[in-house]
């Protein structure tokens, strides 16, 4: 169990540092749980790796040889990983910016570290652990002290913050990040120097502790986002492929010009005879058949404009004169029907303006035709500072779960006029995907429908600052 607890462990260290490694309370954190990681690994290295290398190979000496390497990883442990920890809760709480000074001295807690590392040299822990009582006394109240001042640093704000994401992310962080703390410093350094021997073991309790804490996290990165990682579930169809669809419209194009041009001619040709004849009027067929063509035309062109790879021309823009541009003449058409805006008119992104007009255009009209008679369509939009999502939300008819789940779908419509091809969401979703973004739809019958796009916050400056600022 310690093996493969380790390696979930390290993953989540690593994970936790490249979501964000210039930022730094994700870097000291990252630095405090690879510390209370070698108090995993070293445990499964000496209890279940190494005797397994020796019964393999039949040298009996690599557990001896392994225990002053054991010896260090304790200390870093012992000695490291609390003031380590208690860093990473003053750039936690922004003390940073209210108090410079303990961020700008911060190495400064590391000189009792060093001194009692002077007593109780690296190399002799294992040693010290076994026989010595002082050191236990030593360590304990080296320990529970940095303990005290990181639970004061973790819960010092949770009064004076403003309720809001911020907030909200920090309450999120605490309950995770705080109960394998205390309970590490309770099960070590309480029961050892008081010599309760039937409890020396309960630090392995806090692998359970670490797991459900785990376990709670990957709940909240999906949630809300954790400590600067979000993760979103999309659920889509792995096997329609786009580039496909291409290529079965040029294929298609193709053939379809060749026969048409003929289908053209002949018609000309037809509408010449019939025009020398003395009433002069061609027959109705001849229009029909004209106008049959010039359908099957256009179906194929636009199959191919909304399959096709999107190219990004990039250019700042304010995103309410996008969606002044965006809105469809049917607008004009349905009186009934009240849009509202709500998004500042500060908010700008850097997209490509003629796709993504294209993407919000297309949504609308779904949306103007979602609603029967009266209604109302909102558009709003929602900052977290790693995302900007913005929602269309109508008041229409809604869609049962099943149609709910092929929308993005090429080909899939539930509207039965020629005009319609199914393929405007998934254009959508071609262009939203290319600009890193992601798009997802929310319906049920009699409830509306929302359609949120959600585009990464280096594309949107939400003050007239700086873009992902």
């Amino acid at each position: 169990m310690n093996v493969g607890f380790s390696i979930i462990l390290l993953v989540l260290v690593l994970i936790l540092f490249l979501t964000n490694p210039g930022n730094k309370v994700n870097k000291w954190c990252a630095m405090a749980g690879f510390l209370f990681w070698f108090g995993v690994i070293k445990e499964a290295l000496m209890y279940t790796i190494i005797p397994w290398m020796q019964t393999a190979s039949g040298n009996q000496n690599l557990q001896r040889g392994f225990m002053p390497v054991y010896s260090v990883m304790t200390w870093a442990i012992y000695t490291l990983a609390m003031p380590t920890t208690v860093i990473f809760a003053v750039y936690f709480q922004g003390f940073e910016h209210t108090h410079p000074a303990l961020t700008r001295f911060r190495f400064a807690i590391y000189i009792p570290a060093f001194i009692i590392s002077i007593i109780f040299p690296p190399l002799e822990f294992r040693a010290f652990q076994l026989e010595s009582l002082s050191f236990w006394i030593a360590f304990a109240v080296y320990n529970l002290s940095l303990g005290v001042v990181f639970v004061f640093l973790m819960i010092k704000s949770i009064r004076t913050e403003k309720p809001g994401k911020q907030a909200n992310q920090k309450k999120w962080v605490r309950l995770v990040i705080m109960p394998p703390v205390i309970f590490w410093l309770i099960s070590i350094f309480l029961t050892h120097p008081f010599q309760i021997e039937s409890l020396f073991k309960l630090w392995q309790v806090n692998a359970v502790v670490l797991l459900a804490c785990v376990a709670m996290s990957v709940i909240i990165v999906f949630r809300d986002g954790f400590m600067g990682l979000r993760l979103s579930k999309e659920t889509y169809n792995w096997n329609t492929n786009m580039d496909l669809i291409n290529t079965g419209a040029e294929y298609t194009n193709h053939m379809l010009k060749n026969q048409t041009s003929k289908m053209e001619l002949c018609i000309e040709q037809l509408t010449q005879q019939f025009s020398s004849y003395e009433d002069g009027e061609p027959p109705e067929e001849l229009a029909i058949l004209s106008r049959s063509i010039t359908s099957l035309k256009n179906y194929v062109d636009k199959i191919k404009r909304h399959s096709q790879s999107i190219r990004i021309l990039d250019e700042p823009c304010k995103l309410t004169e996008l969606l002044t541009n965006a809105m469809p003449a049917a607008l004009n058409e349905r009186s009934g029907i009240e849009v509202s805006v709500n998004i500042p008119q500060s908010v700008s992104c850097v997209c490509d303006k003629s796709h993504m007009t294209e993407v919000f255009s297309n949504i609308i009209t779904n949306a103007i035709e979602a609603i029967q008679k009266n209604g109302t369509i909102e558009i709003s939009g929602v900052y977290d500072k790693f995302h900007y999502s913005l929602h269309v939300t109508d008041s229409g008819a809604g869609m049962e779960k099943d149609l709910l789940a092929n929308v993005f779908n090429p080909y899939f419509t539930t509207k039965s006029t020629e005009k319609n091809f199914g393929l405007g969401l998934a254009y959508c979703k071609n262009v939203v995907h290319s600009h890193g973004g992601s798009i997802s739809a929310k319906s049920a019958p009699g409830e509306g429908t929302t359609i949120t796009i959600t585009l990464p916050s280096k594309r949107v400056s939400v003050d007239g600052g700086d873009f992902g600022e």
